[in-house]
């Protein structure tokens, strides 16, 4: 036997020694998924290459073969860097509608406060401060200017708060009504931001005033802020213009987000949000918080929409009320359902696919179709249509989605449970199986089974 030392530690030098441990298993591990699922493990590594190597690729060879030669269009690197952006939304809200089993719909709002969150303290929009800590921006200049890796924590840490207070008047409620709830919640901020333009307040203590606010520009208006800071490190921009900067950067928070959304799946947290996602009243018996479970849930959550949006304000170099609409719930609430709900795999592959579907394809298609008629409308006014007869084929052809867990599959058809189980090792029959409307497998070989073996 070979004695196995681990570091024992705490604080920030436990910390750096987990991670160090944790990066040299990491050979080992992979050897170890290779012996086990080789062809699985083999696509996988190859995917990870091309997607690393894809933006130079595209910018050295993909961009002029997809407009001469190929009849689709490559995914340019603005598509790609959204792909990213609503990769990190659709990791978010699947905690909430996938491992939690809760549905928002008001998950846009969010994204906004993220946005508005890099806007507030990246931009000269509050010109009467100057306040300059850690940034590229000369000292002196109007506003505030904060690097982006201190706007980061802290949008995420506003989105969070806020998803907890969207919580906590939720807690009782379910289905219909917390749809209802979440839906007026997601209206309501991109509004409030569109008409905080010119705001005037007195608050006054004892004849004292306290704050006055007289005809005070706070968001913006419909013209929203502009312009936001860049991301700058070392040189380097993150912005719209900096090319495939911005495409691996995103790609690095989409690595954070699955890594941080993993562990909370595998969590004790992951497995209460389980209990809950199964049978609230059970999962409350059994001794499971669900009042701070659930609050936990939707601040998470909202996290990475945070995240999402103050990565979206700092590449676009602007924000706007306007980016903020109820279709925006839906559609990132679309990726989750079509990609695997549960899954974080397939909501990422989700939101690529509708990314790509909204941002590139549709106005290739478009083009297109202009060219020979110029009288038919442009495809990219139905978008939400296409979306939703695919959601429609979805729900009839493959109800789980596109990558589903195993235990969506199970519940949600036949197919999924005999995978499910085959996996296992067991062999199941499913000539006489059917789902039931609410994914219970029925079949009538009890029946058949000795009295015995049917009692038990």
């Amino acid at each position: 036997m070979t004695a196995v030392t681990k570091r024992v530690g705490s604080g920030v030098g436990g910390w750096v020694g987990h991670m160090v441990d944790s990066a040299t298993a990491v050979p080992g591990h992979y050897g170890r998924l290779l012996g086990a699922h080789r062809g699985r493990t083999i696509a996988l590594t190859v995917l990870t290459i091309v997607a690393l190597i894809y933006p130079i690729l595209y910018r050295e060879f993909f961009a002029s073969f997809s407009r001469n030669v190929f009849p689709l269009p490559f995914p340019d690197e603005t598509t790609v860097t959204f792909m990213m952006i609503f990769g990190i939304m659709a990791i978010g809200l699947n905690i909430v509608a996938g491992f939690a089993g809760l549905l928002d719909l008001g998950y846009v709002a969010f994204y906004a406060l993220g946005a508005y969150t890099a806007a507030f303290f990246a931009s000269p929009h509050f010109g009467s401060v100057s306040i300059v800590l850690f940034s590229n921006v000369a000292d002196g200049f109007p506003g505030i200017h904060l690097p982006f890796w201190m706007i980061l924590p802290l949008a995420v840490i506003v989105a969070a708060t806020f998803g907890a207070l969207l919580g906590a008047p939720t807690l009782r409620l379910r289905g219909d009504y917390l749809a209802i709830v979440t839906l007026g919640f997601g209206e309501i901020v991109p509004i409030f931001f569109k008409n905080l333009a010119a705001i005037t307040f007195t608050f006054s203590i004892g004849g004292a005033t306290i704050i006055s606010l007289q005809n005070v520009n706070l968001t913006g208006g419909p013209l929203g802020i502009n312009p936001i800071d860049p991301f700058i490190i070392f040189g380097i921009g993150f912005g719209a213009t900096s090319g495939i900067a911005a495409v691996y950067f995103g790609m690095a928070l989409v690595v954070v987000a699955i890594v941080v959304a993993r562990n909370l799946e595998r969590s004790r947290m992951g497995r209460a949000w389980g209990a809950i996602r199964e049978d609230e009243t059970a999962a409350e018996m059994m001794g499971v918080n669900t009042v701070r479970t659930k609050l936990l849930a939707f601040a998470l959550g909202a996290s990475f929409a945070g995240a999402a949006g103050a990565f979206q304000a700092s590449y676009l170099g602007a924000t706007t009320s306007d980016f903020f609409q109820f279709s925006t719930s839906i559609l990132v609430l679309i990726m989750v359902i079509l990609g695997g709900i549960g899954n974080i795999w397939g909501v990422l592959a989700g939101a690529f696919a509708l990314t790509y579907i909204d941002k590139s394809f549709l106005p290739w298609l478009g083009t297109r179709v202009q060219a020979v008629a110029p009288d038919f409308p442009n495809p990219t006014q139905f978008n939400f249509l296409i979306f939703g007869i695919l959601l429609v084929v979805m729900m009839r052809f493959r109800p789980e989605g596109f990558l589903p867990s195993r235990q969506r599959a199970a519940e949600l058809s036949v197919h999924g449970l005999q995978e499910a189980e085959e996996e296992m090792g067991v062999e199941v029959e499913t000539d006489n199986i059917s789902v039931a409307p609410h994914g219970q497998a029925e079949t009538d070989r009890t029946a058949e089974l000795p009295s015995e073996e049917r009692d038990l």
